[in-house]
């Protein structure tokens, strides 16, 4: 009996190994966010935050990546709970963000904002957007102010 080779078994393996990586769709190419928020007189800033795609596209926002190179003055912190996902309308000019779940921490309070379909303004044809929104809290005591008025923009590249 002739005994078959497992050469060409291999090759047939990695041939269709590679035709299915030829077939799979491109990968989303990333993208980057820098913004600004300003609640209740205190300011945070960030760049860098990874974004799933790149504008228009919708995207996910990584919150790993924006909270690593989250600063905010006068010893507040600030935390994004979630990766929002943000869809952009060019006609209209706006960007809207499904869910945005903030913590800001000052003087040894921590306050939890939760909001969603939040939108912001395209400035001009430019990728940067800015809103003013009052933004409920959704978890913390009485020093937490209810809502907290905010002023953000931000700028996707």
């Amino acid at each position: 009996m002739p005994r078959i080779s497992p050469r060409p078994i291999g090759v047939l393996l990695g041939a269709l190994a590679l035709t299915g990586l030829a077939a799979s769709p491109a990968a989303a190419a990333q993208g980057a966010m820098d913004g600004s928020i300003t609640a209740e007189g205190q300011a945070c800033t960030w760049t860098d935050a990874v974004t799933s795609d790149q504008a228009p596209n919708t995207l996910t926002v990584d919150r790993a990546s924006l909270n690593a190179n989250l600063s905010c003055a006068g010893g507040t912190t600030a935390v994004l709970n979630n990766d929002p996902t943000v869809s952009f309308d060019d006609a209209a000019g706006t960007i809207t963000a499904d869910v945005l779940d903030i913590s800001v921490t000052m003087v040894g309070v921590t306050c939890r904002y939760q909001a969603t379909d939040m939108s912001a303004q395209r400035d001009g044809d430019t990728r940067t957007y800015n809103a003013s929104v009052s933004i409920p809290l959704h978890e913390g005591g009485f020093l937490c102010p209810d809502p907290a008025n905010v002023d953000a923009g931000f700028t996707f590249r």
